[in-house]
């Protein structure tokens, strides 16, 4: 009986110990946000809660009997859509905050005892997921013009360098035979393959 209790009395002591919260990383993903939260203690899966608050747009987590340094955490450097980080201790707990410039549909709390580190991941709504990635087509859209630009000045350059070499073979005396003409309408074959067959097919 005595044993017992003292295993109560021990474990009690154990999960009564205040964790200290010691760093917080953000990284932004296309589908939502992944806050990795280091504490020197392993946390346990009932000291932490979470909610999004719709009418401010900040989502709040509180990790009871925790505490932190406040002004330290708060200059963790934020990502988008993340654009503040206020943390509150209350004495028995501590409460994050994020400003989020996009809202929370859902989060997950990922615990990892082996490294005393809790992974909490906010998800955006499928809509500003699509939105973000339509928002990417343009640049490529772009992208892929500015390298057809190139190869139109390219081929260009080909037909007029080759026109310019059978200009000066033709120029020169009908008893020289020269490597003029041969090499210039060489380079206008290419550049006509080039444009007929591996451009236009590419589109």
């Amino acid at each position: 009986m005595k044993r017992s209790i003292l295993i109560l009395f021990l474990l009690n002591i154990v999960f009564s110990q205040t964790k200290q919260i010691s760093q917080i990383s953000i990284s932004s993903k296309k589908n939502g946000i992944s806050i990795n939260i280091l504490s020197d203690i392993a946390l346990d899966k009932s000291q932490v809660t979470g909610w999004y608050n719709d009418t401010n747009s900040w989502y709040y987590m509180t990790i009871h009997n925790a505490t932190g340094d406040a002004i330290a955490l708060e200059k963790t450097r934020i990502e988008y859509p993340i654009s503040n980080i206020e943390i509150v201790n209350t004495g028995e707990s501590i409460q994050i905050g994020f400003k989020m410039k996009l809202p929370v549909e859902d989060f997950e709390f990922y615990f990892d005892d082996s490294s005393s580190r809790l992974l909490v991941a906010l998800r955006f709504p499928l809509s500003n997921v699509l939105a973000s990635i339509e928002a990417e087509r343009p640049n490529r859209s772009n992208k892929k013009n500015v390298d057809d630009n190139r190869s139109k000045s390219w081929i260009k350059g080909l037909y007029f360098t080759g026109s310019s070499i059978v200009g000066v073979g033709l120029l020169k005396r009908n008893n020289q035979k020269g490597w003029e003409i041969p090499v210039g309408f060489s380079l206008i074959l290419i550049a006509y393959c080039y444009e007929q067959f591996i451009i236009y097919k590419a589109k």
